[in-house]
């Protein structure tokens, strides 16, 4: 079989849906032909697309806001089966304010074929928007083998270190999480964001302009983007890991934390409670209840034998997570079923 990806003209940058992309285009070979082709279609109309000897193409969700130009792919002569994956979908986000983007995205869901999920959240919320059952799975993403090394060892420090990985978007809600750190001021705390500023200059600039606000600018620390070969470090050197989105379909960098023994404090909200289990990992607050959020922080913060526990917790449930080629087989014997 052979297999074409349509990804972003932001493939390249380190976001989770791109991870997942190139290690499922990866893991497919050799046992399938397959390649990621970078599209725009505001600059390449789909008649300029070449789908010469695709046997399945596959489309990232950010093109979900074409479904005109889908729709002209879809109607190529001879156009192979078009398979939605879905890392996120506004229509799907209960919190999005973007109901123009919920709409071109639900008229894209009339035209795909079939959809790959990577959380069984995902695929019920696709259900919900009347898609097939039959023509929708889940994929879980994979778990690199640098992260399934024993957990590192973390002494009781009397200044606790949060971090959180995650790009600098509206949809991470960094900017309200700033605030709820006001309120825990009087603790000793250190914070540590890891992610890319880049991709809305504006909101990122926000953050920072908060933090300095809020006078905290002192005891936090923004890497910027970090390589994936360097990114285990950090996960190492803290101890406890914070992500305040608002919505979540799976979120890679917690499945990664809990690989390396962190606990995980969040909202609980889409697929996230889904890498937790039945697992006491951390403490997932209710959407919506920033000061929930602040008090779990405050209770891990101040008591280093629960963050041990949860940590210890988080790591014994990181070892169900699939590896990666475990991900790529599962998405291969999808494609075959989806495809039928």
């Amino acid at each position: 079989m052979t297999v074409l990806f349509l990804v972003p003209d932001i493939h390249d940058q380190q976001t989770g849906g791109n991870v997942f992309n190139r290690r499922i285009i990866a893991g497919l070979r050799p046992e399938m032909t397959a390649r990621g082709v970078p599209w725009s279609p505001g600059e390449t109309s789909p008649a300029r697309l070449d789908l010469s000897g695709a046997d399945v193409v596959v489309a990232d969700s950010l093109f979900a806001r074409h479904p005109e130009a889908l729709r002209a792919l879809r109607e190529k002569q001879a156009a192979p089966p078009l398979i939605l994956l879905v890392h996120y979908l506004h229509c799907i986000d209960p919190w999005s304010p973007d109901a123009n983007a919920a709409a071109d995205e639900r008229a894209t869901l009339g035209v795909v074929d079939a959809a790959i999920a990577t959380s069984h959240f995902v695929r019920r919320a696709l259900r919900d928007e009347g898609l097939a059952a039959e023509r929708t799975a889940v994929v879980r993403p994979g778990l690199d083998e640098r992260y399934r090394e024993p957990q590192p060892h973390r002494p009781g420090r009397r200044t606790p270190r949060m971090l959180t990985v995650a790009n600098l978007l509206p949809e991470k809600r960094l900017r309200a999480f700033v605030e709820g750190l006001r309120g825990l001021h009087a603790l000793p705390w250190t914070w540590t964001l890891v992610g890319d500023a880049s991709l809305d200059p504006a909101y990122a600039a926000g953050v920072f302009r908060r933090l300095r606000t809020a006078g905290l600018a002192d005891r936090v620390t923004w890497t910027g983007p970090v390589a994936p070969e360097a990114l285990r470090g950090i996960y190492d050197r803290a101890d406890l890991f914070v992500l305040p989105s608002r919505f979540e379909t799976c979120s890679l960098s917690t499945r990664e934390a809990m690989a390396r023994g962190l606990p995980v404090v969040g909202y609980r909200v889409g697929g996230l409670a889904e890498n937790f289990g039945d697992a006491v990992a951390g403490h997932l607050a209710p959407p919506g209840a920033p000061a929930a959020l602040r008090n779990a922080l405050r209770s891990l913060l101040t008591d280093p034998m629960a963050r041990a526990q949860r940590g210890h917790a988080a790591w014994r449930r990181s070892r169900h997570f699939p590896t990666w080629d475990a991900a790529a087989d599962r998405f291969r014997s999808v494609l075959a079923a989806l495809r039928s």
